[in-house]
């Protein structure tokens, strides 16, 4: 049951509703509201793709404080809380459905036994002011657009039936690019467990 709710923060399933989400607005005639989820998006998965191989190019640390921000605690919370941003007209709404997302997001990470609470909370928090951002980015008087809020919904619906439990592996291929080349530069000794 949790994975199963973990995994709706997978990227295999939200690198399409992201991409979806750009094209519909643009669609339907928001094309301000278009751009701010674009770059919105675009920023908060650089972010954490950074921070991902800078903590993790010398392996696993002895004392695991953070080694790897939580991606999902991230993206489920800044995707989701990027569409309550697009679609929930009040702000108070608003403000407690993304501190939820990221409180579930995290919790569901730490149940599954891969990441500490300060990874969640890093990657949370990051998915939290990428959707308060986006939030202050858009434009207002369409925020409530219901043909936007139906479409956006049929192709979460379509997408997650066809792509939930699909995973990319990315956590894989950023940890394994980390160890191999970061850690060549900026880590000491062999192996991961190497420190700076």
């Amino acid at each position: 049951m949790i994975g199963a709710f973990t995994d709706f923060a997978d990227q295999g399933l939200l690198i399409p509703l992201e991409i979806a989400v750009f094209f519909v607005l643009l669609a339907l005639g928001r094309p301000r509201d278009a751009r701010a989820w674009g770059v919105a998006m675009a920023a908060g998965s650089l972010l954490i793709l950074l921070l991902k191989l800078w903590f993790e190019r010398c392996g696993v640390p002895q004392h695991r404080i953070i080694y790897s921000p939580s991606g999902h605690s991230m993206a489920g919370t800044m995707v989701y809380g990027g569409l309550l941003a697009l679609f929930c007209g009040s702000d108070v709404v608003f403000a407690c459905g993304v501190v939820l997302l990221a409180i579930a997001f995290a919790t569901s990470r730490i149940a599954l036994g891969v990441h500490t609470v300060p990874e969640v909370t890093l990657g949370g928090f990051i998915g939290l002011c990428v959707a308060v951002a986006l939030r202050r980015a858009l434009a207002r008087e369409q925020a409530e657009s219901r043909a936007a809020l139906f479409t956006t919904l049929a192709v979460f619906g379509v997408l997650a039936l066809a792509l939930h439990g699909y995973r990319l592996g990315v956590e894989r291929r950023i940890q394994a690019f980390a160890h191999a080349e970061l850690g060549r530069l900026f880590c000491q000794g062999p192996g991961p467990g190497r420190h700076f």
